[in-house]
This record gives C-alpha cells, structure tokens and sequence, in this order.
C-alpha cells in the first residue's frame, strides 16, 4: 500500500504540472488579458494601464510570467486575483469546501439508490425492480445536467433557495440548497452506477459460492449483502474513484445555473474575466481533486480484494467479477 501511495505521489505532481503548463499555454494562447476590458475604455489613461500591466506583470514574456507563478504556488502562494482584487487562496478555499461537500452528496445518493435498486433486480429478472432500475438508467443516460438543472431551477424558482449573490454557502440556512445541485449531479451518477450494481449482481449469483450459500440455508438478503456484493463491488469501486472529476466538470453547468457558490461557478467567472491566477488556480485544485479520486479508488479495491494486495498489480473489472471464488 506504502508503494502504491508514493507511486501515486509522484505521477501526481508530474500530472499537475503538465496541467499547469498546458493551461497556463493556451490561456496565452487564447489571447486577451484580464485588462481587456479597461483598454476599451477610454476613460482609462495608456499611463494606468503600463502601470497595472507592471504590476501583475502581463507585460512579461510568457516563460518569465510562469515561471512567478510557479515559484509563487511552490512557496504556497497561488497569487492575488485581479478580479476580486483578493489573494486567490481566500478565494478558491471556500468554494472548494462547498463543492467537494457537494460532491460527497451527490456521490452518497448515487451509492445509496442504486445498492438499494441493483440489489432488488438483480434477486429476480424482470420484477419491479428491475423495470424500475431500466427507467433510472436510461432517464439518467439520456439526460444531459443542464436540463436537470433547469428543471429544478423552474421548481424552485418561487423559493429563495437559489437566490443570486457572492455569498458563501455556509451561510444559507436551508437543507434544499446543498440537496437540489447535489440530486442534480447524482442523475447520471446513479444510472452508470446502477447498471453496474445490477450486472455485476446477476454475474454474482450465479457463482458457485453464491450457490453454496443458498444451500446452507442463509436467507437470500444475507446472500446478497455478504456474498455476491462483495465480489460485484469492484467495478463499482473504479467507477466510483474517477467519478470525482465527473462531478467536477458537471459542477459547472448545475452551479451557474442553480446560483451554486462552488468551485464550477467561480471558473466561469475566471474564464469571462480573463483572471489567469484565479483560473489557474481552479484547474489546480479540479485536477487535484480527479487524481485524489483515482488514488480512493485504487485504495478501495484493495481494501475490498485482497487479491489485489497480494499480487500487487490492479486487475480489470471484468475479470474480478467472473472470477469463480469469492474474495475472502
């Protein structure tokens, strides 16, 4: 496990810093700086604005500008945004809170509903359940967040749940603000993790210790939740570790349109005022985040399968869940 988590360590801060170059690159790239809009101006002085170039020192060479950022992040500083007119860590921090608290609702609901809905299909094909879980895979497949958030924003629209500000989210007093984004984003989380549950149960039952098990006379709720789950778990468990970034990327959409103050939210404000701090920042953290998610997941499966700690090496999630010998 120690070997896992330095071998993780390392590709992480390779992966990170390839991020950071290729954003910081096509930022560049893009054209256009936060002074965009000042130069437009003509209230604004070319004197005011040699002198604000200077000093967040746009008139430097891309090479030179990188280099002051990185050597700021190295030192733990991640700069000042020249939107907020802030250091960018008071700034990120709080909207990371909120969306990584959003984030772990939105995965405990997928979780939840689709162990209860793939354990009640997979005990009988075709029953309720299993027509059930088909309608939640296909709604949640073939609905693009966008107009789930739409269609929550027209539901709440009367409430002031939603309403529009900088204001931090710790603030709002109503448990409908964290729930309405979070079961928005856990849509298509539930469908893939319920079709997963659900075929990897079926596969399960009919293993031959399942069998055994139902031999012994143990009543088929303890089958399922001792036995045939555990050895389905781990398609689940890979699905589960990398739908972090999942949920990061569709935070963007459900958090403007829902007036969400996260972290999906502020990028959008970064990208529209061309702030290169803010928004390297944001991608600092989104990546973070989708490796950390990784590195659970990998975690996870050899908590789960000790088969993985003895060889060492992760296997696919198709040949666990038809091996013949359930994990011990």
């Amino acid at each position: 496990m120690l070997n896992l988590l330095l071998s993780r360590l390392v590709e992480g801060v390779l992966v990170l810093f390839v991020v950071s170059v290729l954003a910081f690159g096509l930022l560049a790239a893009a054209g256009g700086d936060a002074l965009t809009a000042l130069r437009s101006d003509p209230l604004i002085s070319a004197e005011t604005l040699d002198s604000l170039e200077r000093t967040y020192g746009l008139d430097q060479p891309i090479y030179v500008r990188y280099g002051r950022w990185l050597a700021g992040v190295l030192r733990g500083q991640m700069g000042e945004s020249i939107y907020y007119r802030a250091p960018v860590s008071r700034i990120v921090v709080p909207r990371l809170l909120s969306t990584l608290v959003l984030a772990v609702v939105a995965l405990l609901i997928a979780v939840a509903l689709a162990l209860a809905l793939g354990a009640a299909a997979a005990r009988r094909r075709n029953n309720w359940a299993d027509r059930v879980s088909g309608a939640v895979i296909l709604f949640g497949t073939s609905t693009p967040r966008i107009v789930l958030a739409l269609s929550a924003l027209a539901l709440f629209a009367r409430t002031t749940i939603f309403a529009r500000g900088e204001e931090s989210f710790w603030s709002a007093g109503s448990l409908l603000r964290i729930l309405v984004p979070a079961v928005v984003l856990s849509v298509p989380l539930v469908a893939l993790f319920l079709a997963q549950v659900r075929d990897g149960l079926r596969e399960a039952m009919d293993e031959m210790f399942v069998m055994v098990a139902r031999a012994k006379g143990l009543p088929e709720r303890v089958v399922i939740l001792r036995h045939a789950l555990r050895s389905a778990l781990n398609p689940l468990i890979t699905i589960f570790g990398s739908s972090l970034g999942t949920i990061m990327s569709g935070s963007v959409i459900v958090e403007t349109v829902l007036g969400f103050p996260g972290l999906g939210q502020l990028s959008v404000t970064a990208v529209r005022s061309r702030d290169v701090p803010l928004l390297m920042s944001v991608v600092l953290v989104s990546a973070a985040a989708v490796l950390v998610g990784n590195l659970l997941g990998d975690v996870l499966l050899r908590l789960n399968d000790p088969r993985l700690r003895q060889t060492g090496t992760r296997r696919s999630s198709s040949s666990l869940t038809t091996a013949t010998t359930p994990p011990t």
